[in-house]
Parts: C-alpha cells; sequence; structure tokens
C-alpha cells in the first residue's frame, strides 16, 4: 500500500514539469504590428477580421506587415433525400493571406497562405433557426481562421 502511494506521488512530480504549455498562452510572442491592411470578401467574415485583429494595428512592434486578406464563403448542398431536398448543409469558409514582412533592409518577399475551414450540418425545417445557427457556425469558424492568421504571423 505505501508503495503504491509513493508510486503515485513519484509519477505525479516527474510528469507535473514536462514542458507542456497551450498554444495560445500570454507567453507566446504575438507582439507584431500591422501597417498596412486591407481586405475584401464576406461582409460578416470581414466584420469578425478587423475586430479580432484591431489591438495589432499602430502598436510600435519591430515586426511589421503589410496585409491583405480576401474571404470567401460557400454554402454548398452536400446530401438530399430522394425527392430532391437538401438534408445536409456544408459550409465552407477559405481565407487567403497575402502579406510583406516589413524589414529594415529593402529585400521584403510578399507570402500567401490559404486557411479553409468546413462545417457539414444537418437542414432544420424552420428556416429563422436554420439562419441563426448558420450564423453564429459563421462566426466561431472565422474566428478560428483570424487566430490561425494570428499564430502565422506572430511565428513568421
Amino acid at each position: 500500500m505505501i508503495k503504491k502511494v509513493l508510486f503515485f506521488i513519484l509519477i505525479t512530480f516527474s510528469l507535473s514539469n514536462c514542458g507542456y504549455s497551450p498554444i495560445y498562452s500570454e507567453k507566446n510572442n504575438t507582439d507584431f504590428e500591422i501597417v498596412s491592411f486591407k481586405i475584401e470578401g464576406n461582409n460578416q467574415i470581414n466584420n469578425i477580421a478587423k475586430n479580432r485583429l484591431q489591438k495589432y494595428f499602430n502598436n510600435d512592434s519591430e515586426k511589421k506587415y503589410k496585409i491583405f486578406i480576401k474571404t470567401n464563403y460557400e454554402k454548398i448542398s452536400a446530401a438530399k433525400d430522394l425527392t430532391g431536398n437538401t438534408t445536409n448543409i456544408n459550409l465552407k469558409i477559405s481565407l487567403s493571406l497575402n502579406y510583406i514582412k516589413m524589414n529594415l533592409e529593402d529585400n521584403s518577399l510578399e507570402k500567401t497562405v490559404l486557411f479553409s475551414k468546413n462545417q457539414i450540418i444537418k437542414r432544420n425545417e424552420n428556416n429563422y433557426e436554420q439562419n441563426n445557427y448558420e450564423k453564429i457556425l459563421i462566426e466561431n469558424m472565422s474566428q478560428l481562421l483570424i487566430d490561425k492568421v494570428i499564430l502565422h504571423l506572430s511565428r513568421d
């Protein structure tokens, strides 16, 4: 019995500091500045992107970026029943990020990164509930994509 307790305590202390840190923790360096920002595409996704990236404008950081984002939203029929009515819908959001890292040297290079997220949902008979559910999903998927953009820019 004592051996089991000692073994448990030993395992607990040895695994407590194994070097794990969350991806979005405050320790990660997300210190960058967006000097120039252009966005086009879906208005709902663009508004979410502007709001999430607002704190990176004019914050006097060493890393400076010129950013162009193009968003796209598609709603595609994923499955139909025997009568031809849509039963499942595929919601797909794609985001194209073109950016230039502004260095002190004049050899800035333009890079392009593509992010996408899709979700298959069942079609609801109530159109009001269906539209609200789709808006919530679009907002959540857009926030995930913008978080990926922030993470990519902070690590570049």
